[in-house]
């Protein structure tokens, strides 16, 4: 990085991009993680007991296993990524002053759950492309299946931040254009060698499944345009949670090649702000993977949107009896039992 584009905030050893966004991108982006932080939790909890004890979503057992998993990433991500983010955005980066572990943490943090999101996703669709074609030899009957893929997908995201302890060639940067702590190389005899080990990481964890995910949903969308008699509910909730990871994945994706075919320069890059408020956008807009999934899972599982319905009419009820307790203990009256006093 060139000179001029790094500084220290005031009584603070960690560098930062000298860049800050205007107040309103800012205050939008507090706003987004706030909206993702509470959809998120809550949808995502209500996913897991909703498919572990009450069988609210309908599918074979290695994709529920896949389904659980995601929703487990998807709280991670809120409360290690979005919470802290969204804290950071509001004290200008004063979490991490003076904190170099912290932050250093919170730039390998982040790359965890994007990866195992990526790899989760890719094995669902898979999964359900296999179950259409051949639904006898599929392996969709085994949640071991499932257990070890994830397994797997776990390991692998965690590969680029044990990649980055061992080779101990990048430093820590606060980034004040998306307020996160990002790690970036050091000039070293060996940069070039390392940046080639990372580029392999990044294609193997990050394009290649992003690559199968969209060569696979075409698929799908084939198979169901031949197929006009097959139930689209069977396929609608797998569907939807392709579509939207390619959604969330493009705009950062086009930010890099753009960056990489235009080869802005250092000054272009982390202080212009139109290439700024992008970068931010695009960062940003991976929330939507953490939020969407539970609302996209009302709509596309009949089984999981009935069970909601119910679970909000049992909650409503014993809204009511409470309240009813309430006015009972105080000697006032509901507004049934005021109707029917003004009747008579």
């Amino acid at each position: 990085m060139s000179a001029g584009t790094l500084a220290s905030y005031p009584n603070q050893s960690i560098p930062y991009i000298n860049y800050q966004l205007p107040p309103y991108s800012t205050a939008a982006l507090i706003i987004w993680s706030l909206l993702t932080a509470i959809v998120s939790l809550s949808g995502n909890s209500i996913i897991l007991v909703g498919t572990i004890k009450h069988n609210a979503i309908k599918l074979d057992k290695l994709s529920l296993v896949l389904i659980k998993n995601l929703a487990i990433s998807d709280i991670l991500n809120t409360l290690l990524v979005v919470i802290p983010g969204m804290v950071t955005l509001h004290t200008r980066g004063a979490l991490f002053q003076d904190n170099l572990l912290v932050c250093t943490f919170s730039s390998y943090l982040q790359f965890v759950v994007p990866i195992f999101n990526s790899l989760v996703v890719c094995a669902l669709t898979v999964n359900k492309l296999m179950i259409l074609l051949d639904p006898l030899k599929t392996l969709s009957g085994s949640d071991m299946t499932g257990y070890f893929l994830v397994l797997g997908a776990w390991i692998c995201g965690l590969v680029p931040g044990i990649e980055y302890l061992i080779i101990r060639e990048r430093e820590i940067v606060f980034d004040t254009r998306i307020c996160r702590c990002i790690s970036k190389w050091t000039k070293s005899s060996k940069q070039n060698l390392w940046m080639i080990l990372d580029n392999i990481t990044s294609i193997l964890f990050v394009l290649i499944p992003f690559i199968v995910i969209f060569v696979v949903t075409i698929g799908i969308l084939s198979f169901l345009k031949k197929n006009s008699t097959l139930q689209k509910q069977k396929i609608a909730l797998v569907l939807s949670v392709s579509i939207l990871h390619l959604i969330s994945f493009v705009p950062y994706l086009l930010y890099t090649v753009l960056m990489n075919v235009m080869k802005p320069s250092a000054e272009v890059k982390y202080r212009n702000s139109t290439v700024a408020q992008l970068y931010a956008g695009a960062s940003y807009v991976n929330y939507l993977n953490t939020m969407c999934n539970p609302i996209l899972y009302y709509f596309t599982s009949a089984s999981f949107g009935a069970y909601i319905r119910r679970c909000t009419k049992n909650w409503m009820g014993r809204i009511g009896r409470v309240g009813d307790g309430e006015m009972q203990n105080t000697g006032t009256t509901s507004v049934g039992e005021r109707y029917s006093i003004n009747r008579a």
